[in-house]
């Protein structure tokens, strides 16, 4: 699977489903729909999100990081953050994943975080290029988070346009 930075990638969109907030580890199947209550779109880190489709999304925990000094995004204050985001096609049809959209809001005000883009530490790199059926992948993404904000992190992704792809959060304090 091919990466390229883009900045345009770190945007989302605003529809939900899911069925429920869980333990690290489990799946969560797509019950709710796009009119499924807020409470019924968030996960734990690490838990698996699977759509009707096949297409399964898991967001790992955000860890506090260091970038280096060629990096960008980071301002001085605000605690860089990284997280992997997998993503399994088990539908039938190929995944474009320029499509998948990722975005975190931190606090109590849910502030926009900006997303840090860091070669040189290998992260900040997101999806692009195509996902065939029964592949997979993965992007190691860094955003920088407030210090006021760690103890509540909201990372969503939407796979894609189309109302198939509700966007899922994954929510909880920074590692």
């Amino acid at each position: 699977m091919a990466f390229a930075a883009a900045a345009a990638v770190a945007t989302a969109g605003v529809a939900c489903g899911g069925s429920g907030k869980v333990g690290t580890g489990q799946t969560i199947t797509l019950s709710g729909g796009p009119s499924a209550s807020p409470s019924a779109r968030v996960a734990a880190f690490g838990d698996t999100y699977a759509y009707r489709s096949g297409l399964k999304v898991t967001v790992t925990k955000p860890e506090r990081f260091t970038p280096s000094g060629t990096s960008l995004g980071h301002t001085a204050g605000n605690q860089p953050v990284k997280f992997t985001v997998g993503v399994t096609n088990g539908s039938k049809e190929p995944l474009d994943t320029a499509g998948l959209l990722v975005t975190v809001e931190s606090g109590a005000k849910a502030d926009r975080a900006a997303q840090i883009f860091d070669t040189a530490s290998g992260v900040g790199t997101p999806f692009t290029g195509t996902l065939e059926p029964k592949a997979s992948g993965k992007a190691t993404l860094a955003f920088d988070v407030p210090q006021t904000g760690l103890g509540r992190v909201d990372i969503a992704v939407r796979p894609g346009f189309g109302q198939e792809f509700e966007t899922v959060h994954w929510a909880g304090p920074v590692g």
